[in-house]
């Protein structure tokens, strides 16, 4: 024979089976490992984007420069427009600056003129006019990594032969 059970013992057992049975469950467990992992998702995501930002400013830092030597290959003592040209070239990146500068030296790149006022001395091979432009920028970065500067800075220098 057994013995049955009632009252408030039987009252506590279901209810002790009903919170097992709940906690068993894995509704929501989906949920919040998505709550776990978003932020380190996110923080990936901010760094690919600042990345690529940056990566981005550097393209355009390096391509003013060559636009202004392209500038310069015609204008060799336009310094000004080279610099117009290579500022003009990056308008998406805010702190552009460039520098433009022609001049001559021998074709085995020893005896430089600046300006070419004077042609260099003791050339031994031919003199060849060459433009030049730099161009530098500082990219500021969306978030702070461990490791990494705040401020990038970006710099290019083209160098290329003139005809005049």
């Amino acid at each position: 024979m057994t013995k049955k059970i009632s009252g408030p013992i039987r009252q506590a057992t279901y209810k002790s089976r009903r919170l097992r049975a709940y906690l068993r469950r894995d509704d929501g467990a989906s949920l919040i490992e998505v709550a776990i992992i978003m932020p380190v998702l996110l923080l990936l995501l901010v760094g690919a984007v600042d990345f690529g930002q940056a990566y981005y400013a550097a393209i355009e830092v390096s391509s003013a420069a060559e636009a202004g030597a392209l500038y310069g290959v015609q204008q060799p003592t336009d310094t000004a427009g080279m610099q117009a040209a290579a500022i003009l070239d990056a308008p998406d990146v805010a702190t552009i600056a460039a520098v433009a500068t022609y001049g001559c030296q021998c074709s085995d790149g020893t005896g430089v003129s600046a300006n070419c006022s004077y042609a260099p001395t003791n050339c031994s091979s031919n003199i060849v006019n060459y433009v030049q432009v730099s161009t530098t920028a500082t990219y500021t970065s969306i978030l702070r990594f461990p490791g990494i500067p705040i401020h990038i800075p970006l710099t290019s220098v083209v160098r290329m032969r003139s005809a005049h």
